[in-house]
C-alpha cells in the first residue's frame, strides 16, 4: 500500500538514480498520500464495524429460524385444531373450516416478514462482499 514511508524510500532510490540534476516531481503524490491516510482511517473503522456485524447477523438469523419454526408448528397444530366443535356436526364441519382457511391465510403471510428479513440480510452480505478493483 502506498504510504508515506514507501513513497519517501522511493524518492530516495530515484534521487540516487536520477543524480542531483534529476527532479522528481511531488505535488500529486502529496495529495495522494493525503487520501491514503484518510482511506486507512476509514479502513480501520470498517474493520471495527465487521466483527458486530457478524455477531448481528447470526443473531438475527437465529431469532428468524426460531420465529419460521415456531409458526411452522404452530401451524401444524392449528391444522388439527377443532376449535372445541364437533366436526361430525355438517354446520360445526362449516365453522372449523372457516376457521382454517381464515387462519391457513395468516400462516401463509406470517413468514414473509421474515423472509424479507433473510432477504435483507443476503443483501448485506452481498455488499459486503463486493469484489474491489485491484
Amino acid at each position: 500500500m502506498a504510504d508515506t514511508a514507501s513513497w519517501n524510500k522511493a524518492v530516495l532510490e530515484a534521487k540516487k538514480a536520477l543524480g542531483n540534476s534529476g527532479k522528481i516531481p511531488t505535488k500529486r503524490m502529496e495529495a495522494v498520500l493525503k487520501d491514503v491516510v484518510i482511506a486507512k482511517k476509514s479502513f480501520d473503522g470498517l474493520a471495527g464495524l465487521m466483527e458486530p456485524m457478524k455477531k448481528k447477523n447470526l443473531e438475527v438469523q437465529t431469532a428468524n429460524l426460531k420465529v419460521e419454526d415456531g409458526l411452522e408448528l404452530a401451524c401444524q397444530e392449528m391444522r388439527q385444531e377443532r376449535f372445541g366443535l364437533d366436526p361430525n356436526k355438517p354446520e360445526d364441519d362449516k365453522k372449523i373450516d372457516q376457521a382454517h382457511k381464515i387462519f391457513g391465510g395468516f400462516f401463509t403471510e406470517a413468514p414473509k416478514e421474515f423472509e424479507n428479513n433473510l432477504k435483507a440480510l443476503k443483501s448485506l452480505a452481498g455488499i459486503m462482499a463486493i469484489r474491489y478493483r485491484a
